[in-house]
């Protein structure tokens, strides 16, 4: 409330003063370890999520090491539920530190790692400043914090071996130290510096794959009506709404606050819109995943795979894509780990729908206006014109065609490709 009153206050002060201000503010709610009131209704529906970690923060595990992985794509709302557990337990420790953003730091500053090692020492010990410009001798002064003191890490958006191993070391932390760590590649912790020790810590994973529908709905009906409901006239694009953005609570968030205010014909419209090319925000914060794969042969898989497997079985499209010099038994799992692709029990191959218009978008970039020019077709209109046209021929590697398409053509009279 406090924060609210003196944001409220502040309006007339300069766009630079207010940005400072409201810096002091964050800084004061993480001394005084009180989650912040805006990271409120981003956590609608993760309860079970929370009450999990809060077991695991108090489980009274005195005499091992635990770390925690929180993974999932980006937007899924990973940093709001670490950030919210960190505000209620973070005083329960002789340290804490949450070290948030941490991969854009590092590819976005020079010596953006070394400036994420000072925050975190100086988190978790006297606070006493080092002269140290070495990232290598930085990690070894945290390693000695760390092997003395009880502490509570986070740290947030981790995106390679390297950036973990530099803030933890491998040289073993202090009994009862609880480190959480958030990542849109599940694999990273496990195969970090720490777990090569004969005494490695205990690990959990957290996978955090989106929200039901009636809570998708909820936290829609707070970001567009300021309401827990859908307003009256708006309950079927609501549900259409949910529909497209498919558990995921920044798509949610963001177009709630798009639409706020917006009548029932604007909805329509932009769901319409949506369907067409995908919210600029939104995919970017999802493609975060697909630049993070290291390989060429990963990302040509999941374009395959956005345009023509999702729903197909496994096997069936390994043996297609084997066929095409594809590596597809390690890249699957590439996949999986980013969290860009799922196996259902079934064996068929899954993903989010947000996720396979972002694949999908990435192949309509390669020429937004001759499909033809594009790696794959997979639009039956498109895939139609470019055989019946003869085009394509240099750059199509994949291509869909429905056959009802051709069968049409036959009956009007002699037709063939």
């Amino acid at each position: 409330v406090g924060r609210s009153i003196l944001l409220t206050k502040i309006k007339s002060i300069s766009r630079k003063e207010r940005v400072v201000i409201k810096e002091v503010v964050e800084d004061i709610h993480r001394r005084l370890r009180v989650p912040l009131c805006n990271v409120l209704p981003r956590l609608i529906g993760m309860d079970d999520h929370i009450n999990f970690i809060g077991w695991w923060l108090t489980d009274g595990s005195h005499h091992i090491v635990d770390i925690l992985t929180i993974a999932g794509v980006g937007g899924v709302g990973k940093t709001y539920l670490a950030k919210y557990v960190f505000g209620l337990h973070s005083s329960k420790f002789d340290k804490s530190s949450f070290v948030q953003g941490i991969d854009a730091r590092c590819n976005e500053r020079v010596n953006g790692l070394l400036k994420l090692q000072k925050q975190l020492h100086g988190d978790i010990s006297k606070n006493m400043e080092l002269r140290v410009n070495d990232c290598i001798e930085y990690t070894s002064k945290i390693e000695n914090v760390l092997a003395r003191k009880r502490v509570f890490i986070v740290l947030d958006d981790i995106g390679s071996l390297e950036q973990l191993d530099a803030l933890l070391g491998n040289k073993g932390l202090h009994p009862g130290t609880k480190v959480i760590v958030t990542t849109k590649d599940a694999s990273l912790t496990k195969r970090c510096a720490l777990f090569k020790s004969h005494d490695h810590p205990n690990h959990k994973e957290v996978l955090l794959n989106g929200l039901r529908k009636s809570t998708s709905l909820k936290l829609l009906c707070i970001h567009a009506f300021h309401s827990q409901n859908p307003k009256e006239g708006y309950e079927e694009v609501s549900k259409e709404l949910v529909k497209y953005c498919d558990g995921h609570p920044l798509a949610i968030e963001v177009l709630g606050k798009s639409l706020y205010q917006r009548d029932v014909s604007h909805w329509e419209n932009y769901i319409k819109m949506l369907k067409k090319e995908p919210h600029a925000h939104i995919n970017t914060a999802l493609k975060m995943s697909f630049d993070a794969l290291l390989y060429t042969n990963d990302k040509e898989l999941f374009k395959h795979i956005a345009c023509f497997f999702v729903g197909i079985d496994r096997d069936v499209a390994q043996t297609i894509l084997d066929a095409c010099d594809i590596n597809t038994e390690i890249g699957m799992r590439n996949l999986v780990d980013k969290s860009l692709l799922s196996i259902e029990s079934n064996n068929e191959l899954a993903m989010h729908s947000l996720i396979q218009e972002m694949g999908r978008n990435l192949v309509r970039q390669e020429s937004p206006v001759k499909p033809w020019k594009r790696s794959r077709l997979w639009c039956p209109k498109e895939s139609f014109e470019a055989l019946n046209q003869n085009k394509g021929k240099r750059s199509l590697l994949g291509l869909a065609l429905d056959m009802i398409m051709l069968d049409k053509k036959k009956s009007r009279g002699s037709f063939e490709l």
